[in-house]
């Protein structure tokens, strides 16, 4: 009886083990945010458009292929795409060139080209992420609060959360 007890342990612990050992190496991970850059409330007022860029580097196991990426406003709304206050499109730049530039350098200097869109890309080590931001609202107060990435990973999908304390939007009368 106690062979048989034994016997049916180890086949238990063999059929987890390779279940706990997946679920590990699938979830196991983290963007780390480098770098940040904002732009002065009173560069938004005409509508104009400008080009922000952040160092992620990403820390673990495997590489994980970019979904989306969404932007939480401090009053904890999701940035859609008719946003009456933000207008925001992410991308991967393949080099380091945009840091914060309005549209119209940007357009100046061929640098869309440098641009791929953030769907399907999959991450190594680190990335590059470009955010053109347009802003139309009166409220800078009600800023991006965090950055959410979703992506897969061995066939798994995983959100990971970053905060954005400082925002996109300097507000100038806060200094």
């Amino acid at each position: 009886m106690k062979r048989l007890i034994v016997i049916m342990l180890m086949i238990i612990i063999v059929c987890i083990a390779p279940f706990l050992t997946f679920d590990y190496v699938s979830r196991d991970g983290d963007f780390t945010k480098w770098s940040h850059t904002v732009m002065g409330y009173d560069h938004y007022k005409d509508g104009s458009t400008f080009y922000l860029g952040y160092d992620l580097t990403w820390e673990g196991i495997g590489k994980p292929t970019l979904e989306k990426v969404e932007f939480i406003k401090k009053d904890g709304t999701i940035v859609a795409k008719d946003d009456d206050e933000f207008r925001i499109k992410p991308y991967i730049a393949k080099t380091k060139n945009i840091k914060g530039l309005d549209e119209e350098s940007v357009l100046q200097e061929g640098l869309p080209e440098d641009l791929i869109d953030v769907k399907n890309h999959q991450v190594d080590k680190d990335v590059y992420l470009i955010l053109a931001v347009q802003y139309n609202g009166t409220t800078p107060e009600n800023d991006i609060h965090l950055l959410r990435i979703t992506y897969k990973k061995y066939g798994v999908t995983q959100r990971r959360e970053i905060p954005f304390d400082e925002g996109v939007i300097m507000d100038d009368n806060e200094n």
